[in-house]
């Protein structure tokens, strides 16, 4: 029997058939390849700041991370880091990442060819999603995201391929495949319910569940079943190596410790399935505002033809018939958009990645209706079509990927190490991110073990700078500031102490001059200092919130004279600053607000 007329023609887009090098698996190779030299040109060459840099450190410990613990992930990656001799186990983390991300870039065009049968299409598709930005630069050094979407790749692939030919065989390959994507990162669940639905429509149509195979009907349901369970056996190694980690309980005083990962199997459940962040999972203001800004980030990713092109794609998806693969994508693309829009955390843009990556599919399928229509010429269409898709795409987004001088975390550091820090000082942040390149010369390169690096959320307790610095004061171990955090000496007395070092200590909360005045009810001014200097007054004022404050507030201080006329205003500035500003008081603290009166 002929192929389909469709298919006939997207072939001769592509390749010709006859040539070995034309099988889709040798162009995937060669796709991934090429990919990887990119990712390796942009290659962060040290440790990074954040979750990638936590990652570097928990992985050639085998330890654990932020929940929900990203088993797989830690296990391959450790091994990678000491099995493989080159640089240093940073390094060898962001190179071990980059590979990850090119397979995911191989796959994808597996996953778009099955979808497509349209060879060049795939091509374009594929490295359209290669070159968005925020993939190319979680590419350029260590994140989770690469290998999130590499299974999703692999399952939209499996999917395709079970479509033209349901089986067993292929079926459970995707279960078990499910089962491990399960196990590195949880919001592939957001795909679970396209998935069932394009399965059981499929299903419907070629009458897999027919009554003569009803009697078989729980056997599978059984094994299939094992095998998307059988990998999540991996979330043993939390329990296994969580408590084992030289960083699960740190020593914070004498009488008290640091307990970061909790043993018990409540702590355990809970640190799986990631129950610190639900409170961050809300549809709100910031929530509508995200979605809306998602055609601008859209934009960012694939620019104006990629844009044209996917949506025309994803209109084309919606006029075909065939639901299975309408109800797959579409629904795994709305889940993806709509949680990363309510999930309040920082740098929610590598969330959208699956989106992305759908969106690169679709611009595939605009690629192959293209070529459909034109009966000529598919050579030069697809040639000037991957130089405006991509050119422009890679010249865009390269900046912004390029991560291979991304040394600054590492310059941070040995500066601020070399400095004659006190032994067993506390260094604090409020910035969890940037301490995470600190614990990763601690706990790999041995550096420092006495100093304990400290940020808000350390612990659930410990919520605010301020938490977290007043019980670092009350250790009566040296605290000092990691950066200059202006704003924050209305708490706090910082001694300039080395680079950018400040020595903390407590205000004495005693004013010159006592006052019963209020602000707004919610404030109590309890009294003030008056000091001249020069040709200015230096006021103190001293504030007691008596209740939390939701907004943060700016204020000021006026001089009036006996007849009321205002003498000399205060410089107006928001009360603590960026870093501890009026919605982080707490209540019936005492602080100390300075103005200077000109």
């Amino acid at each position: 029997m002929s192929k389909p007329e469709n298919e006939r023609k997207s072939e001769t887009f592509s390749h010709s058939p006859t040539h070995p090098l034309t099988h889709p698996h040798w162009i995937a190779f060669l796709i991934a390849l090429a990919s990887f030299a990119l990712y390796l040109r942009t290659l962060a060459p040290d440790v990074v700041d954040a979750d990638g840099g936590e990652f570097q450190f928990a992985a050639w410990n085998f330890g654990f991370v932020h929940p929900t613990g990203y088993p797989l992930f830690l296990m391959l990656g450790g091994l990678f880091q000491h099995l493989v001799p080159i640089g240093n186990p940073a390094y060898r983390l962001n190179l071990f990442n980059a590979i990850i991300a090119a397979s995911a870039i191989g796959i994808l065009f597996l996953a778009i060819n099955a979808l497509t049968r349209a060879r060049g299409a795939a091509m374009i598709a594929a490295f359209a999603f290669a070159f968005t930005r925020a993939f190319w630069f979680d590419a350029s050094a260590t994140e989770v995201y690469a290998l999130y979407a590499l299974f999703l790749a692999l399952l939209l692939f499996l999917a395709a391929r079970w479509q033209t030919n349901p089986n067993a065989k292929t079926f459970a390959v995707f279960c078990f495949i499910l089962g491990l994507a399960l196990t590195h990162h949880r919001a592939i669940i957001l795909w679970l319910p396209g998935f069932a639905l394009f399965f059981l429509l499929i299903a419907r149509q070629f009458q897999i569940t027919h009554a003569s195979r009803a009697s078989r009907f729980t056997f599978y349901v059984l094994r299939f079943t094992l095998y998307v369970l059988l990998p999540l056996l991996l979330y043993l190694y939390i329990p296994l190596r969580a408590p084992a980690s030289p960083y699960a309980t740190l020593a914070f005083a004498p009488d008290r410790d640091l307990v970061l990962f909790d043993h018990a199997p409540g702590g355990i459940v809970d640190y799986i399935l990631g129950r610190t962040f639900q409170t961050e999972l809300r549809w709100d203001a910031q929530s509508l505002a995200r979605l809306n800004a998602f055609p601008q980030l859209l934009f960012d990713q694939f620019g104006i033809l990629g844009i044209a092109f996917g949506a025309c794609g994803f209109l084309a998806t919606l006029w075909r018939t065939d639901w299975a693969r309408t109800a797959l994508t579409l629904t795994g693309f709305i889940a993806t958009i709509f949680f990363a829009s309510a999930y309040h955390i920082g740098d929610i843009v590598h969330y959208y990645i699956p989106a992305f990556l759908m969106w690169s599919i679709w611009i595939g399928i605009a690629i192959q209706i293209l070529a459909n229509r034109i009966t000529i010429y598919h050579l030069p269409l697809g040639i000037t079509l991957a130089i405006a898709i991509l050119v422009p795409q890679l010249t865009t987004n390269f900046s912004a990927a390029d991560r291979s001088r991304e040394t600054r975390h590492r310059e941070q550091w040995a500066e601020i190490l070399a400095a004659p820090i006190p032994q067993n000082a506390i260094l604090v942040s409020n910035d969890r991110d940037e301490m995470m390149p600190l614990w990763y010369i601690q706990y790999v390169e041995n550096t420092r073990r006495d100093l304990l690096g400290v940020f808000p959320l350390i612990t659930p307790q410990t919520k605010t700078i301020a938490h977290v610095t007043d019980r670092a004061l009350e250790t009566n171990r040296p605290v000092f500031f990691i950066k200059p955090m202006p704003g924050i000496e209305i708490k706090y007395a910082v001694q300039p102490f080395a680079v950018d070092l400040g020595r903390v200590q407590r205000v004495e909360m005693r004013p010159q001059f006592a006052s019963s005045a209020s602000i707004a009810t919610r404030v109590r001014v309890i009294g003030f200092d008056a000091r001249r200097e020069r040709n200015a007054l230096r006021v103190v004022v001293y504030l007691q919130p008596r209740a939390r404050l939701e907004a943060n507030y700016a204020a000021t201080v006026q001089l009036h004279g006996a007849r009321g006329g205002k003498i000399a205003q205060g410089n107006d500035h928001p009360s603590g600053g960026e870093f501890y500003p009026t919605s982080l008081w707490e209540p019936d603290e005492i602080l100390r607000d300075e103005h200077v009166l000109d």
